[in-house]
């Protein structure tokens, strides 16, 4: 039986009865705290490159691909990311949803990023009843279509039935808030992307805000200004700057949305903003969002080919930028001299024959799907999601003397190289792992070359190694990948 947003909600309400959070006073807790400099932040909003949405973020939690592009964000320089909550998640399976939260953020604290969380949005689509649906699949992406699976937070349903709801929503931003009430991975909390100046939305502002302060929390709270409603429910002011590289106040603001290819560039954000005030990207993997397309480009008038200029997103799922300028600008001069990179060589067939394109990359660590434009390396580079090839170059460091096993789990055919001497190499099809040793001596740096070509169907390839001094791990360069 198909029920109907309301009754769906009604008895996941009904449900979750004992709810946390208890009613008590709207009055602000503790006031703001001290003015802080955000000139360090240096951000993007972070989705899963294979998450449609956010509420597939957290729904289909997965700790791996989480972990692996938070890397990816440390080493191209992002020092915070800007994440979205969803309500019905919370609603849908309240625990997990806490322990997801807590994963995530040990995981971006060990790679050295703060977080900060987003639990309203007023942008896009609004959330399907069957969401909350145990067995809910989420649908893919709508192609040529920009954003064409985001999702509003709560939306008109949860809205248009505020008091009935109103106990539920404190309880979701509470048992959020509470549980990292002090904790110093937590940048800030930010009660609203986005919100509407209709009275629905400002009374939810103004009730988070006032919930959030009732915790006790002295970490600082904020929602987006200047055109939108956020600014008089905030500890210090946010807003968002598509148009320009216009700097509203100074160090103790946040732009936290800035970033889009028609108007802006990575390097031109970090040159007007860098030092001057802390700004956040939209975004930093380039997935299945769909947000390479542009505003313009909507279910009404969809994009009808791939777009060679992601209109958001700086790296694809595979760790490398759709722009060497961008990591450069990010990185700084001395710090990309400093990156260890491998160099990325990607060919539109897969004889490694016709070069797309030449790249960096941090690791050798990725799956794609089978979807168009997400299912290459490089769609905006003209490489198909079928029969392409990647050579990667670079260089390892032997921490200790011994043997060393390197093992690619891979869906096609793969070859290793160590200082010239064939470590892996395999010619059949089918996704699985292949492995080979070497000797090598503390303390030198090895070349290493590795070629991969994907034929059909789902492309993965993972390196890792393992020595004398540790157990197996993604393989990363031991040095610069040189002059690109």
């Amino acid at each position: 039986m198909k029920l109907s947003p309301g009754v769906l909600l009604t008895c996941l309400l009904s449900a979750g009865a004992g709810c946390r959070a208890t009613e008590g006073s709207t009055q602000a807790g503790p006031p703001a705290t001290e003015p802080r400099d955000w000139t360090w932040v240096q951000g993007a909003v972070f989705v899963p490159t294979n998450c449609v949405n956010e509420a597939q973020q957290w729904d289909e939690y997965d700790p791996a691909v989480n972990d692996r592009e938070l890397r990816y964000a440390s080493a191209y320089g992002i020092n915070m990311v800007r994440v979205y909550l969803h309500y019905y998640v919370y609603l849908k399976k309240r625990d997990s949803l806490l322990a997801s939260i807590e994963d995530f953020l040990g995981r971006a604290d060990k790679y050295g990023i703060k977080t900060e969380f987003v639990f309203f949005d007023d942008c896009w689509n609004e959330p399907p009843a069957e969401l909350l649906s145990p067995d809910y699949r989420y649908p893919a992406p709508i192609r040529g279509v920009h954003n064409s699976r985001w999702l509003v937070c709560p939306g008109d349903e949860v809205l248009n039935r505020y008091e009935q709801h109103r106990p539920r929503l404190k309880a979701y931003v509470q048992d959020i808030v509470v549980a990292h009430r002090a904790d110093p991975r937590v940048a800030f909390w930010e009660i609203y992307n986005e919100p509407k100046k209709a009275d629905p939305t400002v009374r939810l502002e103004r009730d988070a805000f006032a919930w959030i302060k009732e915790t006790g929390t002295r970490i600082p709270v904020t929602a987006t200004g200047r055109e939108f409603s956020g600014g008089p429910f905030s500890d210090f002011p946010s807003w968002h700057e598509y148009g320009d590289y216009v700097v509203y106040g100074g160090s103790t603001t946040l732009c936290t949305e800035c970033m889009n290819r028609k108007s802006q560039t990575v390097a031109g954000v970090v040159e007007h903003f860098k030092g001057r005030v802390g700004y956040i990207m939209w975004e930093f993997g380039i997935g299945r969002d769909n947000c390479r397309f542009s505003w313009d480009e909507k279910r009404g008038h969809p994009r009808q080919d791939e777009t060679p200029t992601p209109f958001h997103g700086i790296v694809y799922p595979d760790g490398h930028p759709w722009a060497v300028a961008d990591a450069r600008a990010l990185l700084g001069r001395e710090g990309f001299a400093r990156a260890r990179f491998f160099t990325v060589t990607y060919y539109i067939d897969g004889s490694f024959c016709r070069p797309a394109k030449t790249s960096v990359t941090p690791s050798i660590d990725f799956d794609l799907g089978e979807e168009d434009g997400t299912g290459s390396p490089d769609a905006s580079a003209g490489v198909p999601k079928d029969h392409f090839s990647i050579r990667y170059q670079g260089a390892v460091l032997a921490p200790a003397s011994g043997s060393y096993t390197f093992s690619a789990d891979s869906d096609g055919l793969v070859e290793v190289i160590v200082d010239g001497r064939p470590v892996v190499g395999r010619q059949e099809p089918g996704r699985r792992v292949s492995s080979g040793a070497i000797d090598l001596e503390a303390g030198r740096t090895y070349p290493v070359t590795v070629r991969y070509a994907h034929a059909a169907g789902g492309a993965s390839l993972h390196l890792s190694w393992s020595g004398p001094a540790f157990a197996n791990r993604i393989l990363e360069a031991a040095s610069h990948a040189g002059d690109l």
